[in-house]
């Protein structure tokens, strides 16, 4: 009797464990399989990121040897825009609110003689299972790079 319930126990376990596991594993062989992706793009164009962030669509990164600022989405390389950090005269965070649970965009600004670009990193309709507090402390990190670069 003990047997068999130790058996059942161990049976239910990994029948729960078993697809959080799957799930992890295809997470962090898709996240790598983009990062691979912008890593070539990057060395197609001379770029060697110091700083790289990927968000499931979009991507941002940062070559501090060449002074650039690369940002756009992952599967859309047309769409991939390149500033140089000399070129940046502002930058800051915008949100619409100082209390997270009313943010309902976070972004940063960019001013500069390319004249104004916003890099998106939160908007409460696209990104619902979002927490706002997490993309705030990474638009605000990322704004210290920016800045130091």
């Amino acid at each position: 009797m003990d047997t068999a319930s130790v058996l059942i126990g161990i049976f239910f376990l990994l029948l729960f464990i078993f697809p959080l596991a799957w799930i992890t594993l295809k997470q962090f062989n898709f996240q790598k399989k983009q990062e691979q992706k912008i890593k070539k793009f990057g060395r197609q164009n001379d770029l060697n990121f110091t700083n790289l962030e990927i968000n499931y669509w979009s991507f941002l990164g940062l070559d501090e040897l060449n002074k650039k600022l690369i940002f756009g989405e992952i599967d859309s390389s047309e769409n991939i825009q390149q500033l140089s950090i000399e070129e940046i005269q502002n930058s800051q965070v915008i949100s619409n609110s100082d209390k997270v649970s009313e943010i309902k965009e976070i972004k940063i600004k960019l001013s500069g003689l390319f004249g104004v670009k916003e890099i998106l990193f939160y908007k409460d309709e696209a990104h619902i299972s979002a927490d706002a507090a997490v993309y705030m402390h990474t638009a605000k990190k990322w704004l210290g790079y920016i800045q130091k670069a």
